[in-house]
């Protein structure tokens, strides 16, 4: 029998997260306020609630002991109840999928007990870390040469820094430009290595090995390995890649857009994220693959909460062949030193990574960098600061909608019956929003006022919809928003009132629902309510893929639905914060992105030109040692960073010919 007391304490009932990045540096709307003051009286309620999802729910990884011969890894795998999956020869793990009904955390634990299992683990899932937003070569490299010049349409505030606060890479190519000599690999999305200012640089694949260091036939001949598809053809779906490896080494003096940092390194391109992330077995292999086929450096703009014995693995692979790892710290604006404040692969305890936290024009720590505050320096795990606002770099065509912005004047709101969606601003201070019935429910939910909420009629069927053009063949398109509802649920899968969410790749109301994570129950959704318990509120940082729209026309199209069932009464709830994001790749195309993501691989460029410059003589540890011989102390991030400095070229790369004498002790 369905329950109709609606009105359950709300401060036990409302879970919310932080904004993801993207959201924060595109606008900040006064719903973040409302979110930051809801997380005060909320997080204790449900912790989890401020995580993604940790890891894939039906798939675990499995290490085998070396008794274990490499051909009995599936059978093995088999043996244990799994059906195996991809097999790291190398590595010695497989994946497995669980049976039904099997929880991923019991499966890791029964497959843990057996003699011939060295560990298992989940299969995680990691993360880039970035925020796109558009802006029209060399004078916006700031981070190159910081004239205090004015960046046009700034994505990130201040757009106007301080002369010479850069990483003085002009003196350091006084001493040398030639990088020609070094690999650098880009584990991301992929590259667009048919982008003009990166296809003189994209490394010869002609004669590569796999992760295993078994020959591939035919050759790498675009330039690197795609482990998230598991195929030869690592193409940037995304353009975080393409950005990110551009940076690093985009061709330089070819008259056309920027140059990289390391203007003639050679890039291999390793996908390792797909659209929603990447796994710990990908993000493996991927090193692997790197390692094999000759890199020093390894850029590794990526990031998640989870540790992992099996990326820690490859890690040391790297290691032990003299690799450098440079990753990015992450863009949740925490304290790494804080328990329960993770971000890997920065804090894995090996010597060839460098963690790197990012500032701005004025070489402030750029506001959602993560930092670690240890009071002993030496145990901090973010290493250095570097460039990573309005950094310019090669991208792709990217429409982004802000529904915010644009009060949803041109929504279609449809009923065939009951309570009709209505396009209101809310709260105090007002906020648009797209909400069913009216202000009700979110003004009694975030300001304890009204004292009574206005129900939803009985045998309610009402959208709200909007039709979106993307640009032509699109590969990214993406939507995120911040959805609340009430609702009444019968059991853990079927609701008697709820919300969806619809798509299509055509105009008209969509018929294509959407899943979205729901927290209470960890797992994927399509109908929204409460759990008798917790009102239902979307993860913000639960950006959706809307697969049918990607590679198609220029027409996709969004909608919400509220639906009750012949009683009524229920409060409804609101989607506000709508954004609606479509990239295309492009060989022309360049863009204004700010993250760590975007700090860490100025760090890889200038570590690149240090190495190549001294060729097979340097190992990672002198590469690391003259980058903290060459730092800038910058106040800002002086007790927040190991090392206390931003990375500076020219006084790194200017007495490398000397003989060095270790003045820095690597901890």
């Amino acid at each position: 029998m369905k329950n109709n007391k609606h009105l359950i304490p709300k401060f036990v009932s409302l879970m919310v997260a932080v904004f993801a990045i993207t959201n924060i540096l595109v606008s900040e709307p006064i719903w973040e306020s409302y979110r930051k003051s809801l997380e005060t009286k909320l997080e204790s309620s449900n912790p989890a609630s401020k995580k993604r999802p940790l890891y894939i729910p039906n798939e675990i990884i499995i290490k085998f002991k070396k008794q274990i011969p490499n051909s009995e890894l599936s059978i093995q795998t088999s043996r244990l109840g799994f059906r195996p999956g991809i097999k790291n020869e190398r590595g010695r793990f497989v994946t497995g999928k669980i049976m039904d009904g099997e929880s991923v955390e019991t499966a890791v634990d029964r497959a843990k007990k057996d003699p011939n299992v060295e560990y298992a683990e989940p299969k995680y899932l990691y993360y880039k870390y970035a925020d796109p937003t558009n802006d029209p070569g060399f004078v916006r490299l700031w981070a190159l040469n910081n004239s205090g010049q004015a960046i046009p349409s700034p994505s990130y505030s201040p757009s106007q820094g301080t002369s010479g606060k850069d990483m003085n890479v002009l003196g350091a190519w006084d001493v040398t430009t030639n990088c020609s000599n070094i690999i650098v690999a880009v584990l991301d999305t992929g590259v667009t290595y048919t982008h003009d200012d990166l296809v003189g640089n994209m490394w010869n694949g002609a004669n590569c090995v796999d992760h295993d260091n078994n020959a591939i036939g035919g050759g790498c001949l675009k330039h690197g390995w795609d482990y998230a598809n598991s195929d030869n053809d690592p193409k940037d779906e995304d353009g975080h890649g393409t950005h990110v490896a551009a940076t690093i080494g985009a061709v330089g003096n070819n008259s056309k857009g920027i140059t990289g940092v390391c203007q003639s390194a050679k890039i291999m391109a390793v996908r390792v994220l797909g659209l929603q992330g990447g796994t710990n077995d990908a993000i493996a292999q991927g090193i692997r693959f790197a390692v094999n086929n000759g890199a020093k450096v390894i850029n590794m703009s990526l990031g998640g909460s989870a540790f992992s014995q099996t990326m820690l693995d490859a890690i040391e692979y790297a290691r032990i062949n003299d690799v450098l790892i440079v990753a990015a710290a992450g863009n949740s604006n925490l304290n790494l030193d804080t328990s329960g404040n993770d971000s890997y692969p920065c804090e894995y305890d090996k010597d060839n990574i460098l963690c790197i936290a990012a500032v701005d024009q004025n070489f402030n720590r750029a506001t959602f960098s993560n930092y670690n505050s240890h009071s002993t320096a030496s145990s901090r795990t973010v290493d250095f600061g570097a460039p990573g606002t309005n950094i310019y770099s090669s991208y792709g065509t990217e429409f982004t909608y802000n529904e915010n912005s644009s009060f949803y004047f041109d929504w279609v709101r449809s009923s065939t019956s009951g309570s009709v969606w209505t396009v209101a601003s809310c709260l105090t201070p007002s906020h648009v929003m797209l909400t069913n019935p009216n202000c009700t429910f979110p003004n009694w939910l975030i300001n304890d006022s009204p004292a009574s909420v206005t129900s939803l009629s009985a045998n309610t069927n009402s959208i709200a919809y909007k039709n979106f053009t993307i640009p032509n063949g699109s590969t990214r398109v993406t939507l995120s928003h911040f959805v609340v509802n009430y609702g009444h649920r019968l059991n853990s899968s079927i609701c008697y009132d709820f919300m969806q969410v619809f798509y299509s790749s055509s105009t008209g109301i969509p018929t294509t629902p959407l899943q979205l994570y729901d927290k209470n129950y960890g797992t994927q959704k399509t109908e929204l309510c409460n759990d008798g318990q917790y009102i239902f509120a979307s993860h913000p940082d639960d950006t959706l893929v809307l697969t049918n729209c990607i590679g198609g026309g220029t027409n996709c199209t969004v909608g919400y639905r509220m639906s009750t069932d012949g009683s009524g009464n229920y409060p409804g709830g609101f989607v506000t914060d709508v954004i609606l994001s479509a990239w295309a790749p492009s060989d022309y195309a360049y863009a204004n992105l700010n993250g760590t993501s975007m700090a860490a691989p100025n760090v890889s460029g200038v570590a690149a030109l240090i190495r190549s410059y001294n060729g097979t003589t340097f190992t990672y540890q002198d590469v690391i040692t003259k980058l903290i011989e060459g730092g800038v102390t910058a106040t800002d991030i002086s007790t927040i960073t190991k090392y206390g400095k931003t990375i500076n070229a020219n006084a790194s790369i200017k007495h490398l010919k000397q003989v060095t004498g270790v003045t820095a002790v690597l901890q």
